[in-house]
């Protein structure tokens, strides 16, 4: 089937033609753990003598800091694969010309919230925190974030940043049970600049039914919205992975002990055991029955002591891992972490949903290969 399959680099919000012309190589890496990279090689022609690539400005780290959005444009459908900041510049000159080049590499705009240590007490719910950091200035992201319940105050556990905004941010989110991620969105204005929208997610992903706040939105799908299965084997030529891989972990903990807690206002003992994860199975036959206990031994009463070791047995939960691979032009969309996609042809207890943990892009001008981290907390269709 052909598809109408597009790129375009944009620098500081301005789509640069000669830019896209010249990239040789562009990667990608999206994950749910940390801050997307991107990484862009152009080739440099030194026989004529050219170096206007060595010596643009807007190709090494600055200050101000230096935009680069990366867009792929799939049948007429736009997708921000990142928009960031140039950290790092490197130049390989070779004698003769031939095998030179320059590259630049960086991160997406979280990164400017781990640039400043503070120290800070603040009060409220940890969301009420987290929206209020990012919406700072220079970030200014546009907060998606799932309702909190513990409220901290100067008189009762107060919440203390000693560290970065990201590193804070990240530490409530593990707390909580939630993940911190950026999202991106590109469209073009009449008069050809990108218009660029950030959201700061701070929720539990993918949904977890009963821990939602009922207003968040709904796990994000495989764009477009009829998302198209990921076939391995299909035998009827409609397959679209070149390779998929899995491996199942059964000694992941699936519950924690029983603890007991003296609560600091009152001196009643408080139990704090979890006996199963919250986040939903994607699929129908769950992990083995066989006890697996842990706990995580913390400050604070028992409130949140629970809240934590729900949070890290549901990271647990996550005991199947797989690797795919994959196009653009084979499965018609780009995808991304935090989606839920379905994998078909796998057999019966392989087949069926997964959580996106990470895509590594790599675009060249034959192809745009995705790499694929996967998922599970459950087996089966």
């Amino acid at each position: 089937m052909s598809r109408d399959i597009r790129y375009q680099i944009a620098i500081d919000r301005e789509p640069d033609p000669f830019l896209t012309e010249e990239a040789a190589e562009i990667e990608v890496q999206q994950s749910i753990e940390s801050a997307t990279s991107f990484r862009v090689r152009f080739a440099i022609d030194l026989c004529n003598g050219d170096l206007t690539l060595v010596d643009d400005e807007r190709l090494q780290p600055n200050d101000p800091d230096t935009e680069v959005t990366i867009v792929a444009i799939v049948d007429g459908e736009t997708f921000c694969l990142v928009h960031g900041v140039i950290t790092e510049r490197r130049v390989n000159l070779t004698e003769g010309g031939p095998g030179s080049w320059l590259e630049i590499e960086g991160q997406d705009r979280r990164i400017l919230m781990d640039r400043v240590d503070r120290r800070e007490l603040h009060q409220g719910k940890a969301s009420e925190v987290v929206e209020r950091i990012v919406r700072r200035d220079p970030y200014g992201f546009v907060p998606d974030v799932t309702r909190t319940e513990i409220q901290f105050s100067e008189e009762k556990h107060a919440l203390n940043q000693a560290m970065t905004d990201l590193a804070f941010v990240n530490q409530l989110a593990g707390k909580n049970g939630f993940r911190f991620w950026v999202s991106c969105e590109a469209t073009l204005s009449p008069l050809g600049q990108l218009r660029i929208t950030e959201t700061a997610h701070f929720k539990p992903s993918p949904s977890r039914g009963q821990d939602n706040d009922p207003l968040a939105a709904l796990p994000t799908l495989l764009s477009p919205a009829e998302a198209p299965e990921l076939k391995v084997n299909n035998g009827d030529g409609c397959s679209n992975l070149t390779t998929f891989q899995l491996k199942a972990n059964a000694e992941r903990p699936n519950q924690t002990d029983r603890i007991r807690r003296v609560n600091a206002d009152d001196g009643k003992v408080d139990n704090t055991q979890v006996n199963e994860p919250t986040t939903e199975p994607l699929g129908e036959v769950a992990p083995p029955a066989q006890k697996r206990t842990r706990r995580l031994v913390t400050a604070g009463d028992a409130q949140e002591a629970r809240l934590v070791n729900q949070a890290a047995l549901n990271d647990a939960a996550w005991s199947v891992e797989a690797q795919a691979e994959t196009t653009v032009h084979a499965v018609g969309g780009v995808i991304a972490p935090h989606q839920v996609v379905k994998v078909a042809g796998a057999g019966k207890l392989t087949s069926g949903d997964y959580f996106v943990k990470s895509v590594r892009h790599s675009i060249d001008p034959a192809t745009h290969k995705m790499n694929i981290d996967l998922l599970r907390n459950a087996l089966g269709g």
